[in-house]
């Protein structure tokens, strides 16, 4: 029990983190924004397309729209926020996934899936992921989800 509350206090780190960052990036406007101290990192925002980092296997549905698209580089390390919708059913969609993960070798993960949920994360050797969604209330039949991937 203890394991999975550090599981999700791991995800919502990881998540708050990279939310941080995207509002970082979106500050470049004001004047208070400070150039990255750290002149390695390579940062690239798309709005619709698919992350350049994102692992070419990763699958996505067919009607995928594709609301936020982050890839990011920092000391050699990459890592993708994306958030997609779909109006494929969420047990469809979580059958997909679920078989991607345990296709990928994931240990020490943390699974939650029922009609309202997806949640998948955990580790392989040498990356973190992490598939967090479930069905909007505000837009019927659709199911928006957030993958948060990062080598380790």
């Amino acid at each position: 029990m203890i394991h999975n509350h550090w599981k999700i206090g791991k995800l919502v780190l990881i998540t708050t983190a990279l939310a941080w960052v995207l509002g970082a990036c979106s500050a470049k406007d004001s004047a208070t924004s400070e150039e990255p101290k750290n002149i390695s990192a390579a940062v690239q925002v798309e709005e619709t397309g698919r992350p350049e980092y994102l692992p070419k296997d990763f699958p996505l549905p067919d009607d995928v729209e594709i609301t936020t698209s982050h890839s990011e580089q920092n000391d050699g390390k990459k890592s993708v926020l994306l958030v997609f919708k779909s109006q494929e059913k969420l047990d469809k969609l979580a059958e997909t996934y679920k078989q991607f993960f345990q296709d990928q070798g994931l240990t020490d993960t943390a699974e939650t899936i029922d009609e309202k949920n997806l949640i998948i994360q955990g580790d392989t050797k040498s990356e973190s992921w992490s598939l967090i969604g479930g069905a909007l209330s505000t837009q019927e039949d659709t199911v928006e989800l957030t993958l948060n991937w990062s080598e380790l």
